[in-house]
């Protein structure tokens, strides 16, 4: 298998590196031609408990994801990681306007791991005939240049999700979407493929939307949220707000939904949250593809959502730089 992987984050460079450490040939997408240069000049050394990888770099090719399309049209890959932001789906899909030329465009596939909603349905929209697959993971990854340090293994789940099996042809996306998992699982990743992966994308909407503007409107790392009883009673009530648009909209969750958002908080108490670290450098937050989601999704049963609109606005009116 050969696999793209779009975006060097901290995800990105987490997964590409640890498939191209398997066997798997991998090229990365950088934002930059200077980030692809970097890469190219430093390699890449993931950090883990395990002992450190490092990928030598004259193994790593590293190209500005501008000449994406381009060269993918010349040399196709099985898969696609898209590790990008969704601040910035919108340049990736301008980017990718010319697989439309492929005539055999089923063949893009692609692995989405963005927060929040909406970005499976532009993509559909722009590539139609592209096999998309959603990529939820507990992984946690730190990046420093071209280093990551990997906080501890977590897990992946791959699948399609309603709106992808409806549209037919479900036996080879599925299969496609197995035999990917099966390459994660012997590149070191805890990755599974799920027939409920629509659950698995609304609980992390709603633990994102609880945690994530919190601690970047207090500037704290996740696990502060549980040290003083206002801001547990804030969490409670973005939580109950986002609990009654699900069961409005017949989203089934666990009983103990709430006691995972608190575990979370636990087990990444030291985090500092992809919203926060975007208010810190002045980037464009995904907050409105998380809590604006939540607030598009109540505005259609005229529920009030008083508390994730407010942070909502709040956050979106930080100052900010455009740049993620």
């Amino acid at each position: 298998m050969n696999i793209d992987v779009v975006g060097a984050g901290s995800l990105g460079l987490l997964f590409g590196g640890k498939l191209q450490a398997a066997g798997i040939d991998v090229r990365f997408w950088t934002r930059t031609l200077e980030q692809a240069e970097k890469l190219r000049h430093s390699g890449i050394v993931i950090t883990e408990r395990s002992g450190d990888t490092y990928i030598k770099p004259e193994t790593v090719q590293a190209k500005p994801v501008s000449e994406l399309a381009e060269i993918w049209l010349e040399t196709p890959r099985d898969w696609m990681l898209l590790t990008v932001k969704q601040t910035h789906m919108h340049d990736f899909i301008d980017q990718m306007k010319s697989l439309k030329e492929l005539k055999d465009r089923q063949h893009v596939r692609i692995a989405c791991y963005q927060n929040g909603l909406g970005h499976l349905d532009m993509l559909q929209t722009a590539l139609p005939d592209a096999i998309l697959c959603s990529a939820i993971t507990t992984e946690g990854a730190k990046r420093e240049v071209s280093r990551v340090h990997r906080a501890g293994a977590g897990e992946t789940h791959l699948g399609l999700s309603v709106a992808s099996k409806n549209r037919g042809g479900d036996t080879e996306r599925e299969q496609s979407i197995i035999t990917l998992a099966e390459v994660m699982r012997q590149a070191g990743f805890d990755c599974t493929v799920s027939n409920e992966i629509d659950k698995l994308i609304f609980r992390k909407l709603l633990i994102n939307a609880v945690i994530n503007p919190l601690t970047a409107i207090w500037r704290i790392p996740n696990g502060e949220l549980l040290q003083r009883t206002e801001r547990l009673n804030m969490m409670k009530q973005l939580f109950d707000e986002a609990m009654a648009v699900y069961k409005a909209m017949g989203i089934q969750m666990d009983e103990d939904l709430w006691e995972q958002v608190m575990s979370v908080c636990r087990s990444t108490a030291s985090n500092t949250s992809s919203m926060l670290a975007d208010v810190l450098h002045k980037h464009t937050t995904e907050v409105e593809s998380i809590n604006g989601s939540i607030v598009k999704m109540a505005k259609q049963f005229n529920l009030n959502v008083s508390a994730h609109e407010t942070l909502l606005h709040l956050i979106q009116g930080m100052p900010s730089e455009g740049v993620s």
